[in-house]
């Protein structure tokens, strides 16, 4: 999977350095963001999921901009030891991001990009075996990551641009496993740490006004 996200990003910068369209003005207009996406999990017990997000981004200097974004998917958790239960992990990452454009001409903009996140997590447990005296949730802490990766913007009209975007997340996270047994009418946590390192593809549009 992660062979198939360096592909597509690859195949969408080609196709951005070919394209013969005149380029959005990005160093003087805020523009609105949306996209779609999909996470690539560094967990071998995690199955990434697709991604939605919104946000903006702000002028700040000739090629340099702040974005913001609001993002969310789910992974799915299969049950290993030591590690989360079956389920599926909601991660959402409230992100601020420097992007500097490093290459640019009427076309076509590439720019490397770096942040911080907030990230918001839930996990909801699926199936698991258990006597029916026993009961077991498991939490994964909400905290801060970091990121950085690289994007490619295609002018599709002057205040419209199509983009792809390729980012790392680097995060591991305090986890609970939560142990509830009626027979001995109390319970009993035990601590872990869950490995939320992603790759992340983000395609979409930018609205410049």
């Amino acid at each position: 999977m992660r062979r198939l996200a360096i592909v597509l990003f690859l195949g969408g910068l080609a196709a951005a350095a070919a394209a013969p369209l005149p380029a959005a003005d990005s160093e003087t207009r805020i523009a609105l963001i949306a996209h779609t996406g999909f996470g690539f999990p560094e967990e071998n017990n995690l199955r990434g999921g697709f991604e939605t997000g919104f946000g903006f981004v702000l002028p700040l200097a000739p090629r340099l901009s702040l974005a913001a974004e609001f993002l969310e998917w789910k992974d799915t958790a299969k049950q290993s030891r030591g590690k989360l239960y079956n389920g599926t992990l909601t991660l959402t990452p409230i992100l601020a991001s420097l992007h500097y454009e490093f290459y640019t001409n009427e076309y076509f903009t590439a720019y490397a990009l770096a942040g911080a996140a907030y990230i918001v997590t839930r996990f909801r447990i699926g199936s698991y075996a258990s006597v029916p005296e026993v009961k077991i949730e498991q939490r994964v802490d909400s905290d801060l990551a970091l990121f950085g990766g690289m994007g490619v913007n295609l002018a599709l009209a002057a205040n419209l641009v199509f983009f792809c975007e390729m980012s790392y997340l680097r995060r591991s996270l305090p986890a609970t496993t939560v142990t509830y047994d009626l027979n001995l009418g109390g319970d009993s946590e035990t601590r872990f740490t869950a490995n939320l390192r992603h790759i992340f593809m983000k395609f979409g549009a930018k609205l410049y006004f």
